[in-house]
C-alpha cells in the first residue's frame, strides 16, 4: 500500500507514505483515519467504475472483461437458469 499508521508522541495519529517521503495525514483520531480510508477507497471504486462505463457505454465491454463478456441475453439466460429475479 506503501502507507504506515504511525502514532504519534501525543496519541494521536500520523499516516506517512513510503512513495512521496512524508506524512499524507497528521493529528488525526482512529476514527477519523477509518473515514479517511473508506474515502480514499470509495474514490478509487468510482474512478475504476467510470473508466469501465466509458468502454462499456462505447460498445467495448470485452476490452473490460475479454473473453468472459456477456451479452444481456446471456446474462438473463444465466440468471434464469441460477434463480435469479429477473
Amino acid at each position: 500500500m506503501g502507507q504506515q499508521i504511525i502514532r504519534q508522541p501525543d496519541g494521536k495519529l500520523a499516516v506517512f507514505s513510503s512513495i512521496t517521503d512524508t506524512f499524507i495525514v497528521v493529528d488525526a483520531t482512529p476514527e477519523e483515519l477509518v473515514e479517511w480510508r473508506a474515502e480514499e477507497a470509495a474514490e478509487r471504486a468510482r474512478e475504476q467504475t467510470r473508466k469501465e462505463l466509458e468502454k462499456v457505454l462505447a460498445g467495448n465491454s470485452h476490452v473490460v472483461y475479454r473473453q468472459s463478456a456477456m451479452t444481456w441475453e446471456e446474462a438473463m439466460q444465466s440468471d434464469r437458469e441460477h434463480g435469479g429475479d429477473l
